[in-house]
C-alpha cells in the first residue's frame, strides 16, 4: 500500500473502519434463525434419542419456550469449534506443509504403525517437523500460513518468541495431533448406517479440486437425465466453500491460500450448459470468517480489474482414475485461462501443477455471505431469489441427525420449487421437509478412494 501523508492518515483509517464495517454488516445481514415452526415436524419425527437432551424431556409447550434461547446457544457453540478446525489445519500443515522445513511430508501410508497417535508423534520425521513448525511460527515472516499458524499457538496464552513459550507450543502441537488422530480413529470405528462421524470435531476450512471434480461428474449426470434443464440454472448456492490451507489429500502449501469450489461450480456448469446466460449468481455461505474475508477480498479485487488465480496441483505419485485426471486438465478453460503455475519446491516432491486465470467478471458473480446453515437460512428471500442449485459437500458430516434435518428444512425454504441440492452426505428425510432424494453419482478418485453425491430435489 502506497505511504500517505500524516495529515491524511486519520481520514484514511476510518475509511478503512467504515469500509470493514459495511462489509461485515452485508455478510451478517438478511438472515434469521429457523423458527420453532419448522423445528417442530423433526422434534414430533424423530426417534427421543436423536433429540438434544436439552430438548428431548420437554413438553411442547416447554420446548416452544426454549427453542429461541437453545437455538442461540447451539449457534454459538457451532461457531466455537472453527477453533478446534483451525488446530486441525494447523496440525496438517505439520504433517505435510513443505515451506517451512527441509523434512520429508509424513506419510501415513508408509508408516508402520498407521495412524496410531503415540507412534505418530514419536515418529523422528513428525518431531523434527515440530520443532521446524514452531521455528517457523517464531519467525513466519509474510508467510501467511506461518502467520495464521502463529495466531493459532498464541491462542493457548504462549509467547512463542520466548524458550519456554517455543517448549509449551511444541507440545500443544503433539497434543493437537493426538486429538485430530483420535477423531479419525473414531471415524474408522464408527460405520453404523447414517452415522455422523464428525460430529465432535471442529470445524475445518479446508478443501481440495477432489470435492470440485465429485460435483462435475453429478452435474454432468443430472443434465443428462434431464434433472437440471440446460440454461436455466440461475442461482446458486454453495455451502462451506473452504479454504485449501493444506489440504489433508495433499499437503501442498506452495502457493497462496485459496478457495477453490466457488469457481469450480461455475465452470461445470457452464461446461455442461446449465448456466443462465443472463443474471447468473453464486452466493457462498459460511461460518469462518477467514473464508468470507478472503472471498469478499477476491470481489474487491476484481472490482479494480484484478483476476484470480487458481493453483491446482497433483501428486503425480498417486494413481489418479482417467475421469479425474480428465478433469483436472480441462478444469478452468470456461471461466478463466490457463498460466504458468507456482513452481513447486523440491520438498514438495513429484507434483505437477495447472494454474488458472480467473476472470475478473466471474470472480464478481459471487458473493459471501456469514450463515449457520444448520440453525439458519437467509431472509427475507423473495421467490425470484431462491436458489436453483445448492451446493453442500464436506459440511453436514460434522453434524448429527437432528441437525442435519433441520439444515435440511432450512436448505427447503432456499430452493426454488424443483432445485436441487447435491451433496456427498446421505440424509435422513422426513415428510414434513418437501425435499426428497431423487439419484446419486459416484466419483472415482483412484483405485481405493471414492465419494458418492446424492441429488436432493425440492418439491
Amino acid at each position: 500500500m502506497d505511504l500517505v501523508k500524516r495529515s491524511s492518515v486519520f481520514l484514511h483509517l476510518c475509511g478503512v473502519v467504515f469500509f470493514f464495517a459495511a462489509v461485515v454488516g452485508a455478510q451478517s445481514a438478511g438472515r434469521a434463525n429457523i423458527p420453532y415452526t419448522d423445528a417442530k415436524p423433526i422434534l414430533d419425527g424423530l426417534r427421543p434419542e436423536l433429540i438434544p437432551e436439552a430438548l428431548r424431556f420437554l413438553t411442547p409447550t416447554q420446548r416452544e419456550a426454549a427453542w429461541p434461547d437453545w437455538v442461540s446457544r447451539r449457534d454459538a457453540d457451532i461457531r466455537a469449534r472453527l477453533a478446534a478446525g483451525d488446530e486441525d489445519s494447523v496440525i496438517t500443515f505439520l504433517l505435510f506443509g513443505v515451506t517451512f522445513t527441509n523434512q520429508p511430508r509424513y506419510s501415513f501410508a508408509s508408516a508402520a504403525n498407521g495412524r496410531a497417535a503415540d507412534a505418530v508423534v514419536a515418529d523422528s520425521v513428525v518431531q523434527a517437523r515440530i520443532k521446524d513448525l514452531v521455528n517457523g511460527i517464531a519467525s513466519p515472516g509474510a508467510n501467511e500460513r506461518l502467520q495464521f499458524a502463529r495466531h493459532v499457538i498464541e491462542r493457548h496464552g504462549l509467547d512463542i518468541d520466548t524458550a519456554a513459550g517455543k517448549q509449551a507450543a511444541e507440545q500443544v502441537l503433539r497434543d493437537g495431533l493426538r486429538r485430530m488422530l483420535a477423531d479419525y480413529d473414531a471415524y474408522f470405528r464408527d460405520s453404523a448406517p447414517g452415522a455422523t462421524l464428525f460430529r465432535n470435531r471442529g470445524l475445518s476450512s479446508d478443501t481440495s479440486i477432489y470435492a470440485a471434480f465429485a460435483i462435475d461428474a453429478a452435474l454432468k449426470d443430472a443434465a443428462a437425465m434431464g434433472v437440471m434443464k440446460s440454461g436455466n440454472v440461475r442461482r446458486v448456492a454453495v455451502v462451506g466453500p473452504g479454504l485449501d490451507f493444506t489440504d489433508k489429500q495433499e499437503g501442498y502449501d506452495f502457493y497462496p491460500l485459496q478457495t477453490i469450489q466457488p469457481f469450480a461450480v461455475i465452470d461445470s456448469l457452464r461446461g455442461h450448459g446449465l448456466a443462465s446466460p443472463r443474471d447468473f449468481q453464486v452466493v457462498t455461505y459460511d461460518v469462518n470468517p477467514r473464508v468470507n474475508d478472503h472471498i469478499d477480498a477476491a470481489r474487491q479485487r476484481a472490482a479494480r480489474g484484478v483476476s484470480y488465480t487458481v493453483q491446482l496441483p497433483r501428486d503425480a505419485t498417486q494413481r489418479w482414475q482417467r475421469d479425474l485426471l480428465s478433469y483436472w486438465t480441462r478444469a478452468g478453460e470456461k471461466i478463466g485461462q490457463s498460466v504458468p503455475p507456482v513452481a513447486p519446491p523440491p520438498s514438495a516432491g513429484r507434483v505437477d501443477v495447472r494454474a488458472i486465470r480467473v476472470r475478473p467478471d466471474v470472480v464478481q458473480q459471487i458473493t459471501p455471505r456469514d450463515l449457520d446453515i444448520i440453525l439458519q437460512r437467509p431472509q427475507p428471500l423473495a421467490d425470484s431469489e431462491r436458489f436453483d442449485l445448492i451446493v453442500a459437500t464436506n459440511i453436514l458430516i460434522y453434524y448429527d441427525v437432528f441437525e442435519q434435518s433441520l439444515a435440511l428444512a432450512n436448505i427447503a425454504r432456499m430452493l426454488d420449487s424443483g432445485g436441487v441440492l447435491l451433496t456427498n452426505n446421505p440424509l435422513f428425510e422426513l415428510p414434513a421437509i418437501p425435499i426428497h432424494q431423487i439419484g446419486e453419482t459416484r466419483a472415482v478418485y483412484t483405485e481405493d478412494g471414492s465419494d458418492w453425491i446424492a441429488w436432493y430435489q425440492r418439491e
